[in-house]
């Protein structure tokens, strides 16, 4: 029989009766859900927890209403613990219009932020990076509060583990880590996932506590959870604990389970997690059969009146599709004046801003690689760190994973982050918390996810295939993320402070070549530029081109040539790739009726490819020629002096292409 021992010891008789109910309810309601699934009376898909529950309520029980939880898709009892309704988990079953997601998805990935838990997702185990935000939040304002992160253990072995139990551990973070060891990743065994006899044991390897419970056991995996809890909550940073159990059912309802011998699934039923708990009460006189009988009673009415409910409630109307991509940003703060004073670099403005803004709004911090004292790659954040302190200048690991989903954990909680790349070459390890998590937080979870992530793009500094690219079309490309490349110090800042001030997702691409190459006077005192306006750079009447970014230098260049010849060019600089001026694009072309697209990221699929595509489709009739577009070739960025002037859109191919157009 199992043993209070520890902070279990000190559960009064109606926690444990609560935890009972919860463990029976878990029990009930995904064993049904499993039936229903398998009889096809369940849209979407179940992943059931059933023989978990020891864990789930064990585990969630030790924290506090303030604290935080971050789920995977097998553990809805778990959400249940932490204060969600049956109510709110079959409508979002069922997609309904009033669920928590809105019907945007189903089944169990879902979350209710104001009750604590975090937005449950496919990839795993992404929960963990956001819970470490969430606790990073909680360190810089001092508040006693705790993350708690769960995922199974065939989670462990993902790079995204790795990246947010190392920047928890480095940062001494109130973040307690647990896996919730079922044997199988789907249908992997556990020595085929790791070459340790428990995942538990990596904890040495990040230098903090870790614990192997007994899954099946409630009492313990409460009293550990528990002492990590409080460990967290004195200030003394992480712990890992796995709790070794068994997954009754197969991964999701579609999976037989066939792959687990019998001899090994008996043994696991003998070690039953609920049993074993009526047994303890019932030891201790406060179950017997009777009310046992009238629990499990009452709770098969309860899930069933709430799947009957939820089965009637509203769907979304098919209307709704476009909303709450992004939130709706405030009216923009005082516009520039004219320039005044020495020239600044476009480096130089992109530090003004992050000081101005820092020093408005205590919430905004900045992390990233080298961003301390160093003072950044690139020397973009140098002097920040010693003016505001390692609590809002955080250096980190190298873990872009890590950052962009701790951005995102951070941010719910309440503050403005700025992770710095290094490169945004680099920045693939991060796409997933910036695809998965941040673009559809609020789009799914109602939460809006103010972050920046910003850093250097762009070609021509002989940097080579890795240091080089342009990625806003494939930024552009996914819904919910806005997308800012400034083309002079001016509009580096005053684009900057708008981006800090949204409270939306926004990846602000600096091109390096761009970094200390163009100068201009700044507008005096703080100002800002709205996100989605282009810029006219110069008027023209013959041809218009639409560019952005190191480009619009080039086309500046090339319209210089261009009116030697007596051709008038107009230069629409986009500013933002999302939102896209589409008004400033068709007004131009309504005026010249010719339009040629210059970028720097390669065509394929591109936003030359969209411009291209609408206008064609939207202003046909205005047009008095074809579309061109000049960019580089489909190929990677080359080293070579001679291959990468190849490669970048000269000066001579917009002459080339504006010739082309203003010759019809």
């Amino acid at each position: 029989m199992i043993e209070a021992k520890g902070h279990a010891a000190t559960l009064t008789e109606a926690r444990l009766l609560a935890m009972y109910e919860l463990m029976v309810t878990g029990r009930l309601l995904e064993t049904r859900l499993h039936t229903m699934y398998r009889g096809g009376r369940l849209p979407g898909a179940v992943y059931p927890g059933v023989g978990q529950e020891a864990a789930q309520v064990g585990f969630v029980s030790a924290l506090e209403p303030g604290d935080i939880f971050g789920p995977t898709h097998r553990d809805i009892l778990g959400q249940l613990t932490k204060g969600v309704t049956l109510a709110e988990v079959m409508l979002n079953f069922y997609g309904k219009a009033s669920g928590p997601s809105k019907g945007r998805d189903g089944n169990s990935h879902f979350n209710v932020l104001d009750k604590g838990t975090l937005m449950v997702v496919s990839p795993l185990p992404d929960a963990y990076p956001v819970a470490m935000g969430a606790a990073l939040a909680f360190q810089q304002r001092g508040e006693k509060r705790v993350a708690l992160a769960n995922c199974g253990e065939g989670a462990t072995a993902t790079g995204t583990w790795h990246e947010a139990v190392n920047m928890a551990a480095v940062l001494d973070l109130p973040i307690v880590f647990t896996v919730q060891n079922n044997q199988y990743a789907y249908s992997t065994p556990n020595d085929r996932e790791f070459n340790l006899a428990y995942a538990g044991h990596r904890a040495d390897g990040y230098g903090i506590p870790g614990v192997v419970v007994d899954g099946n056991d409630i009492l313990e995996c409460y009293s550990a959870a528990r002492e990590a809890v409080e460990r967290a909550r004195r200030g003394d940073g992480p712990t890992l604990i796995e709790a070794v159990t068994f997954r009754h059912f197969g991964h999701a309802g579609h999976d037989p389970a066939d792959y687990v011998k019998p001899d090994e699934r008996d043994a696991w039923l003998a070690k039953d997690p609920l049993p074993r708990f009526e047994e303890y009460l019932t030891h201790r006189g406060l179950l017997d059969e009777e009310k046992r009988d009238a629990t499990h009673h009452r709770i098969e009415g309860d899930i069933r009146a709430q799947i009957e409910w939820a089965q009637a409630q509203a769907d979304p109307l098919p209307g709704d599709i476009h909303l709450d991509l992004f939130a709706p940003s405030a009216p923009p703060g005082p516009g520039p004046g004219e320039g005044v004073g020495e020239p600044v670099t476009l480096l130089s403005a992109i530090t003004m801003a992050l000081d101005e803004e820092m020093s408005r709004d205590e919430r905004i911090f900045i992390m990233g690689e080298d961003v301390g004292d160093f003072g950044g790659a690139f020397k973009v954040t140098e002097g920040l760190f010693n003016k505001y302190g390692p609590q809002r200048v955080i250096d980190t690991p190298i873990a872009e994973s890590a950052l962009i989903g701790g951005a995102v954990g951070a941010a719910l909680m309440g503050q403005i982050p700025i992770v710095e790349l290094q490169y945004t070459d680099f920045i693939y390890p991060g796409l997933d918390q910036l695809f998965t998590e941040a673009a559809k937080y609020l789009w799914k979870a109602g939460k809006s996810v103010p972050i920046v992530v910003r850093g250097p793009s762009g070609a021509g500094l002989r940097a080579g295939p890795f240091h080089s690219m342009s990625p806003e079309g494939m930024l552009a490309h996914h819904p919910g993320i806005k997308v800012v490349v400034p083309s002079t110090p001016t509009a580096a800042k005053g684009l900057l402070v708008a981006a800090i001030r949204d409270p939306n997702p926004v990846v602000f691409l600096e091109h390096k070549k761009l970094y200390r190459s163009i100068k201009e006077p700044l507008p005096p005192g703080s100002y800002e530029l709205p996100l989605g306006r282009a810029r006219l750079v110069h008027a023209g009447d013959d041809v218009t081109v639409v560019t952005w970014g190191a480009m619009v230098h080039t086309s500046i260049a090339a319209a210089k040539l261009l009116a030697a010849d007596g051709i008038s060019v107009e230069i629409v600089d986009l500013q933002t790739i999302v939102p896209l001026d589409w008004d400033a694009v068709f007004a131009s072309v309504h005026k010249t009726s010719r339009l040629v697209v210059v970028q720097e990221d390669v065509p394929f699929a591109s936003v030359a490819s969209e411009i291209a595509a609408r206008v064609a489709a939207e202003a046909f009739w205005d047009l008095d020629g074809p579309i061109m577009r000049v960019t580089p070739p489909h190929t990677h960025i080359p080293f070579a002096t001679v291959l990468e002037d190849a490669f970048i859109p000269q000066v001579d191919d917009v002459v080339a292409a504006v010739n082309t157009l203003a010759a019809l």
